[in-house]
Order: structure tokens, then sequence, then C-alpha cells
């Protein structure tokens, strides 16, 4: 790839379109690029991977950083590169995001990135996902592969050479892409710790399950079973081992069963005959008791029909109760209905007083409506003109409104034109003290300039002689020779003297175009200012405006609060004039249904009054009938009666059911005492101290073979469970241990971790080759930068076993033999050295990605600590890269360069701000 044109527009510090024709640089050579500090020598190769690319060429660098402050607002920022590759030509145009001013109205917009490539066939492609894709299919390589090829920058290849092994895995895994050598790496290295983990808790499981194996004490196995528990024996000795046991245990089980079944027989004939010895003492003690009973019982039933007996006498009585009870009971009607009329009575004489009430307080409030609407109707007479004035007065609130928001304005504009006035005075005492310090400058510059060329001609009048002719007028004699001075200034004050008048100059100019700025402002304000006040106060200047303007805002805003007190009150006026439109007919209802209500009162006092009459005769008629002197009397009295009757009634009900029960219990008590007697003969006798210790012996016996025999089983059962998973965690176990033992030989391997050995990982041993390879290519240019002295060397050794190596650099002495580490070489060899490498690397990277051919590269900076006969080696390293067709640019500001290529791209800063670009062919 070589550029062929590239045209700049507002990037960077080119405020203005500038264009730079590289063909005219030939098509190999070196050339260079010179400059100020800070110039933009460098944007010249951001704008070359930015028009391929569309991204700067440094991490701190942004393409949204590229839209120059120097430019104007109008002039777009855009890259255009024609460039060539395998013959033929292209064109590629960019343009950053970046704000623009909008193409309609004021205000800015937001320019989108954009891109355009047109193809040797004249087809264009536009989008920015399409260029770039067409663009690293042209040029073969990425933007990353391309700054490592076509830039060299001293800075970055240093940290290359002076890089550990690890710095420099991280370095050619991104540009050799040998990531999926660490990815494995990883993966080996993760299953190799899942799987160790794995056999860890298979080889406990196994341990925790020879711990659970348990045997009797007693049993000369238990030492085994030690033996088995601290590891001693092997697994299959161990299961071996457990079904031993096992096997000794089921026999125990079996015979203990075969005992405990006799014993359970024995047992049960044994509480059988003491539950027939048990039942044979209760039947002789229910008989004492029940013949016990039997002289109580005959006393009991004789009160009892004694009882009975009284009871039946009291029949009468309870009859003559009742009678009694029926004829209160058929009066408490009577009671009901005097209540009722009284209640009657009350309510009748209630509605009276309440009439009688309404009827005052509707005769009061008649005569108060009656008053209030003559009132109401004088008002109305009085307001039968009003909102006469309303239009009027609007039309005069309009007009004072309308003044105040001129008065406003004239405020408003006096304010602008002070502010105006005072940023002028202010520009103008700024462009006065820079014109006094420019001149200051500009004359000291001119003192010093004059002494130092005074200076020149003494330092050259010191080596004339008579008759030799002068070098600068030529003649042979010298009367008057120059003298030089102690005070004439070095070339660096008169540098730093033109630098100040020319930055106060510069200063003096920027000065006075904000000053005439200030002046238009204020021209501006002052004309519109003195348009208000013609138009509102006539022939009056801007300082009699301004002190009648107070007093006339305070004498407007008094006619506005004046003409908006008599609008508000005509408004009350025709509100009032409706309210009482409305309200004057409603009062003359409210009369009319008073009067109604009135009459209807008048109506209801009547009706009370012969009602209360009524009731009142009926009250005395049924007060005479009555025996008690209320209802509640009455019923106290009748239900006095009735528990006198129940209690009657009652008595003799339980003298009867107490007569009969006790007849009952003394039939039963005389049959259980004869049913008793005849179940006592013929009983057999049974000794009940001699079964309950016969008892307790077999007993004992079974409980302790019970206890045994859950020994026995739980021993079984725990030594079968603590088998079967010894049996599937040993099988399980083999398959882990062997699984593991080849994944973790591969994963030692791949990461470096064999033991005694180098700790080479497997990316770090492919990138090797890669090494190998750039400082092959790198040593061919460092023996000819250092006259054959110096060579790199990939170190073999590590220094330990310890860290990660493979990848660490050394450098051979030729001159005495001795082989020392990159790290001891002085300022200007370290920069051969990372010249050499980053030369080996960019030609190693172009292999890498299948024979890409660049026709140009750049060197930044790095040449300035180098002696005349290191910068001659290096120059001839570099004149090595151009053979073919190869330009090789070097950005540098070292004078000796510039004295050694003849092709230069001068850029300069301008004293406007920005810079401008010249080639040099």
């Amino acid at each position: 790839m070589r550029p062929i044109k590239l045209t700049l527009s507002a990037f960077g510090p080119y405020a203005d379109k500038t264009i730079l024709d590289l063909n005219k640089l030939g098509q190999s050579g070196l050339y260079l690029i010179t400059g100020d500090t800070g110039a933009g020598k460098t944007t010249i190769f951001d704008a070359i991977v930015f028009a391929l690319y569309g991204e700067a060429s440094g991490q701190n660098r942004e393409s949204s950083m590229f839209r120059s402050k120097y430019a104007d607002t109008e002039t777009p920022t855009e890259v255009e590169l024609i460039f060539e590759y395998s013959g033929k030509t292209y064109k590629v145009k960019r343009n950053p995001e970046y704000q623009r001013p909008k193409s309609r109205g004021d205000g800015l917009t937001t320019q989108k990135a954009d891109a355009e490539l047109i193809l040797p066939d004249g087809n264009v492609i536009a989008k920015l996902k399409d260029v770039n894709a067409k663009i690293k299919e042209i040029v073969g390589i990425d933007r990353e592969q391309f700054l490592q090829i076509a830039m060299i920058a001293q800075g970055d290849f240093l940290k290359l050479l002076l890089a550990s092994t690890d710095d420099r895995i991280t370095i050619f895994r991104q540009i050799f892409k040998t990531s999926k050598y660490k990815t494995l790496q990883d993966k080996l290295r993760e299953e190799e710790s899942a799987l160790r983990k794995k056999y860890e808790e298979a080889e406990r499981s196994v341990k925790q399950y020879i711990g659970g194996i348990t045997c009797d004490e007693d049993d000369t196995t238990s030492i085994e079973v030690e033996k088995a528990k601290q590891g001693e024996i092997p697994t299959l000795e161990v299961m071996e081992l457990i079904e031993t046991i096992t096997e000794k245990d089921k026999k125990a089980l079996d015979t203990a069963s075969s005992r405990i079944e006799v014993l359970d027989k024995e047992l049960e004939k044994t509480n059988t005959r003491l539950g027939k010895i048990q039942e044979l003492e209760k039947t002789k003690s229910s008989l004492e008791f029940n013949k016990a009973q039997l002289p109580a019982k005959e006393t009991e039933l004789q009160k009892a029909q004694s009882d009975f007996d009284n009871a039946i006498k009291k029949e009468a009585d309870k009859e003559a109760l009742n009678k009694e009870i029926t004829l209160y009971t058929e009066e408490l009607k009577l009671y009901d209905e005097f209540e009722n009329l009284k209640e009657g009575l009350d309510k009748a004489q209630k509605s009276l007083d309440k009439s009688t009430r309404q009827k005052a307080d509707g005769e009061a409030n008649l005569r108060i409506h009656t008053e209030n609407i003559a009132k109401l109707k004088g008002e109305r007479a009085s307001l039968e003109n009003a909102g006469e004035n309303k239009a009027k007065l609007r039309l005069d609130l309009e007009r004072a409104n309308k003044r105040s928001d001129s008065l406003k304005e004239i405020e408003i504009q006096i304010s602008k034109f002070n502010k105006a006035k005072e940023g002028c005075d202010i520009q103008l005492a700024i462009y006065k003290k820079a014109e006094e310090k420019s001149t200051l400058e500009t004359s000291n510059y001119l003192e010093l300039n004059k002494a130092f060329l005074d200076e020149q001609a003494g330092i050259l009048a010191k080596n004339l002689n008579e008759g030799i002719p002068c070098p600068v007028c030529g003649s042979l004699s010298h009367p008057s020779p120059a003298k030089t001075s102690d005070s004439a200034p070095s070339e660096a004050e008169l540098k730093a003297a033109k630098e100040s008048a020319d930055k106060a100059q510069q200063a003096t100019a920027e000065a006075s175009a904000e000053c005439a700025a200030a002046k238009a402002n204020l021209k501006n304000a002052e004309d519109v200012l003195a348009t208000l006040i013609s138009s509102l106060f006539g022939d009056l200047s801007i300082s009699e405006a301004s002190q009648k303007l107070k007093s006339e805002v305070e004498k407007n805003q008094e006619e506005i609060e004046k003409v908006k007190a008599e609008i508000q009150a005509e408004e009350n006026n025709i509100n009032r004039k409706s309210q009482l439109d409305a309200k004057i007919p409603k009062e003359e209802k409210n009369i009319e249904k008073l009067k109604g209500e009135l009459s209807s009162i008048d109506s209801m006092i009547a009706a009370d009054g012969e009602k209360i009459k009524s009731l009142t005769e009926q009250i005395e008629a049924i007060k005479k009938k009555l025996k008690f002197e209320n209802k509640e009397e009455a019923q106290n009295r009748i239900n006095l009666l009735k528990l006198k009757s129940e209690a009657m009634a009652d008595a003799i009900k339980n003298a009867t059911e107490k007569l009969n029960k006790i007849k009952e219990e003394a039939a039963v008590l005389k049959a259980t005492v004869t049913q008793l007697e005849e179940q006592l003969k013929d009983c057999p006798e049974y000794s009940h101290d001699k079964e309950l210790e016969r008892k307790h012996i077999i007993t004992s016996e079974r409980n302790g073979l019970n206890i045994s025999s859950r020994s026995i089983s739980a021993r079984i059962s725990a030594n079968t469970l603590a088998l079967d998973n010894i049996k599937k965690q040993s099988a399980e176990l083999i398959g882990i241990e062997e699984r593991y033992r080849w994944v973790k030989a591969l994963s030692d391997t791949a990461n470096g971790k064999i033991t005694a050995k180098e700790k080479i990982m497997l990316e770090t041993y492919i990138q090797k080759t890669y090494f190998d390879r750039i400082i092959n290519k790198a040593n061919s240019r460092l023996l000819m930068m250092t006259s054959g002295q110096y060579e790199l060397r990939r170190k073999e050794t590590s220094d330990n076993n310890r860290s990660q190596s493979g990848l660490e650099l050394d450098v051979k002495d030729h001159y005495n033999g001795t082989i020392r580490s990159v790290k001891t070489l002085s300022g200007g060899e370290s920069f051969k050295a990372s010249l050499s490498l980053a030369l080996g690397l960019s030609d190693e990277i172009q292999s890498s990605a299948g024979g890409v051919k660049l026709d140009t590269m750049f060197v930044d900076e790095g040449f300035g600590s180098l002696d005349e006969e290191s910068l001659n080696q290096a120059m001839n390293t570099l004149m090595g890269l151009t053979e073919g067709n190869r330009l090789v640019g070097i950005i540098s500001h070292v004078a000796e360069l510039k004295q050694r290529i003849d092709k230069q791209i001068i850029v300069t800063k301008n004293k406007s701000g920005g810079s401008s670009v010249k080639l040099q062919t």
C-alpha cells in the first residue's frame, strides 16, 4: 500500500483545506516529516490511518477529537486519501462525527460519521460498515496490524525490548493471535482441578464408609476392623472382612430369634395364669362389697316411700294455684292497652306543643322575608345603569398596558446599552495594554537583534588579516574591524525575544479584533435604543430618557391600577344586579310558601286538641278495672304463683323417680350377690407370687436377647450399607484416578509445571517460534547499526524453575564475547535494539499476514539519543528498508536529519492558529 495524495480539511491543527501530493516523494527512499513540537507531524499519519480505518493511530486520540478548533464553522471536517495497492488505484474519503451549523435556522446539529470508497473500476461503496470491510479485504490487514507494521514508535517498542516473559506473552497474544493456546491451557488446568477435587472426594468417601464398620467388641475380628479404619488393610480385604463379620452376626441373630420364640410361649402361659388369679381376687372383693351394701339400701328404700306419700297429699293446693294464675294472666291485656293509650296521649301532647312553636316561628320568619324583599327591590332600582362604562375602561387599560410594555423594553435596551458600553471600555483598555506590551517587546527584540548582528560581525573580524580578502565585502584592507561585546545576547536569548515579540503582536491583533467587535455591538445597542426613545418620548437623548423613565413607569402603573379598580367596580355591580334579578322572584315564592305552611299548622293544632280529649277519657275508664298499679306488679304475682305450682309438681315427680330408682338398685344388688356366690364355687388355686417370679425371669432373659438382636441387626445394616458404598466408590475411584493422571500430565505440560524443568507454557512455546523469527530479522539490522558488536539472543535457560520463562531477551557483545541483559544497554544502544526489534516484528507480521506488502513506513522520533556514528548506522539501516519500491518517512525534529534527508514534509505553526504544511523534494 502506497499513499499517493492526502487531502485534509478542518482536521486536527490543519484549519483550512490542506493537500499533500505524496506522489512527488517518489516510490522509494527516505523522507523527513519535520516541524515545531505540537505542529501536527504525527497528525499526517493519523489522517492516513483514519482514512483507511476510521480511527486514530494512538490510544490517546479519538476520532471525535479530529475537528479543528481553528477552522471556520462552515468548513467540513474530512480526510481524502488516494492510494495504490498491487498496481491499482483507490480513493477513500471519510469524515468523523462532529458539530456543524444547521442548514436552516440557527444553532448546531450533529454531522454523522460517513465514508466513501471509489474502486479502480469506478464503482462506489458508501456505507461505513461496507467501506471498512472492503479496505481490510484490499490491504489484507486490520488497523492493529497496520499500526504494528507501518508505524515504528520508539517508546512503544522499547517496552517490547525490556519486557518480561509475562509482558511479552500478552503483547504477542494480541499480535500473533495465540489466545486459543491460552484457552487450551486454562481448560486443561480447570479440568485437572475439577478431577483432583472429584478424586479426593471419592477417596474421602471410601475412607468415611470404612470408618462406619462395626463388630462385637468381644469378637477377635475387632482388631482387624481397627486396622481397616487406620488404612492398614487393602480395600479388597476390607470388603472380605465386612462379609465375614456380617455372616457371624446373621447366625447369632438367628439363634437369638429362636430362643425368643420359646420364651414368648412360656410368657404367654404365665400371663394367662396371672390373669385368672386377678379375676378370682376381684370376684371375692366384689361379693364382700355388695353384701355390705344391702342393709343401707333397705333403709334408703323406706325413706323414699315416706317422701312419696307426703308429696301426693299436696296435689289439691297445686290446682287452686293454677286457677289464680289463669285469672291474672287474662287481665294482662288491659295493662298493655292502658300503656298504649298513655303513650298516644303523650305523642298527641308533644305534637300540639311542636305545632304551636312552629306557628310562632313561621309568623316571625314571614315578617323577616317581607322586610328583606323590600330592601332587595330598592337595591335593584339603584343598579339599573350598571356596566355602561365598562367598554371605555377596557380601552383605557389596553392603552396603559401597551405603554407599560414599551417602557419595559426601553429599560431592557438601556441595560444592554450600558453593558455594551462597559464591555467596549474594557476591550479598549485591553487593546491599549496589549499594544504597549507589543511595542515594548518589538523594541526589545530589535535592540537584541542589532546587538546580536554586531556581535556576529565582531566574531568574523577576529579572523581578518591584512592582505587577505574579507569574506563579506572582499576588501584587502581592514582599517576599523568590528569588536565583540560582553553584553551581546546569545542566539537562544534572541530566539526567545523573537517569540515574545510575535506573541505580543498576535495578542494585540486579537485584542484589536475584540475591541472592534465590542464597538459594533455598542453602536447596534445605541441605534435600537434611540429608535425606542423617539417613538415614546420624542426628541430626547439617552441620558434624558433614562432620567425620565422611572417617573413615567410609576405614573403609568398608577393609571393601570386606577383603571383596573374602576373596571372591577363595574363588574361587581353587574354581578350584583344579576344576583338580585335571580334572588327577588325566589324570595317572593318563599313568602307564599310560608303563608301556606302557617295555614297547615293551624289545622294540625285543632286536630291534636280533639285527640288529647278522647284519649284522656279512655284512660280513666280502664284504670278503674285494674287490680294492680301496673303490668309489672301483675306479672310478678303471676310468676310467684307459677313458681309455687312448679315446685309442688317437681316434688311429686322427684319423689316418684327416687322411689322407683331405689327399688331397682336393691333388686340388682341382691341378684349380684347371688351370681358372685355361684362363680366362686369349684375355682382352682394358684400361687400369685410364684407366677410373678417366673414372669420376671422369662422377661429379663427375653429383654437381653432383644437388646442383643437390635445391636446385631444395626451392625448388619451398617456393615451391609458400608460394603455396598465401598464397592460403588472403589469402582468410581479407579476410573477417576486414571483420567485424573493423564489430564494432570497434559495440564502440567501445557501450563509449564513439569517438576525440575523450565516453566514454559504451550502458548509461550508457540510464541517462541515467532520470537525467534523476529530476533533473526532484527539481528540483520542490529549487527549493521552496531558494526557487528551486538546481537540479540533469546535466553535458552531460566534463572530459576519457579517463574514462567522462554521469552527473556539477552544481548551478546561480540567485542568481548559476553552475554548480558538488554537492560544494561545505553540509551543510544537501546534505541538501536528497539528499532531493530520493531523492524523485525514488522517483517514477521507482514509475513504471517499472508505476504502483505506495505510500500510506505513511518518511524516516529528516537534519533535524538544517537551520536553521529550511530545516526549514520541507523540511517544506513533505514536506507536498506527502502530497497525496491518502499518509502520510509521519519517523523523527527532532529536538526542533523534535516541536513541528511533532502525530501521533506515541513509542518509550520501559524501565528493566527493552526498549522500549514509544505512539501520539499
